[in-house]
């Protein structure tokens, strides 16, 4: 996220912090909602409705294009330093790599080839395909059914401390790769192992 916020500060110099973290909260917020419901808009229309209830609620003028402009910064989002060894040791070991996200599939495949990770990875696993975003365990589900693989037999690796608990409370073995070093969530279950870095992904598949 902090790619968005430096985007969305290179728009708007004097609110663009503060703007980025309203829009953050309220993306979440809206694609929470809307599973709760049993609605789905998809992740680029969630992210654009966000921005402009963000924008209109701290009073920042933004256009339609501007719009449009931030929310297309998700496909372009640059790999942590540690991510391209790390994916390349677990397929040298012959792990299978997918990437099951709330993004958009079009988000997905854009951000896979910009980083060249489409040479590692499965093709992606949107939440698009089931319509329901995280945590829905419909969208946890998605692992299952792409490997053929029970959920005792996948390793789920999480940014968020939300995906992670929801990831765990599917049955996914799971690592949390805390890099903001927030509090952990209260309900996280011991078995989760955490790290500032793609070592706790590493640990969980023993490479």
């Amino acid at each position: 996220m902090r790619a968005v916020s430096a985007a969305v500060v290179a728009l708007f110099p004097e609110q663009g912090a503060v703007l980025a973290t309203a829009w953050t909260n309220k993306l979440f917020a809206l694609s929470w909602l809307e599973t709760s419901a049993g609605r789905y808009s998809g992740f680029d229309a969630l992210a654009d409705a966000a921005l402009m209830f963000s924008a209109n609620a701290l009073h920042v003028t933004i256009s339609a294009g501007q719009r449009r402009d931030l929310v297309a910064v998700f496909a372009r989002l640059p790999l942590w330093p540690d991510a391209l060894a790390a994916l390349e040791t677990m397929r040298r070991a012959g792990l299978r790599l997918a990437f099951l996200s709330n993004l958009s599939a079009p988000i997905l495949a854009t951000a896979m080839r910009e980083n060249h990770l489409h040479e590692l990875m499965e093709p992606p696993l949107s939440t698009d395909r089931v319509r329901a975003f995280k945590p829905s365990p419909q969208a946890y589900a998605m692992g299952m059914e792409h490997f053929a693989l029970p959920r005792e037999a996948i390793g789920f690796v999480a940014f968020g401390g939300w995906d992670a608990l929801g990831a765990s409370w599917f049955g996914y073995r799971t690592a949390w790769i805390n890099r903001l070093r927030v509090a952990a969530e209260p309900l996280m279950p011991a078995p989760v192992r955490a790290g500032p870095d793609l070592g706790a992904a590493l640990a969980l598949a023993g490479v």
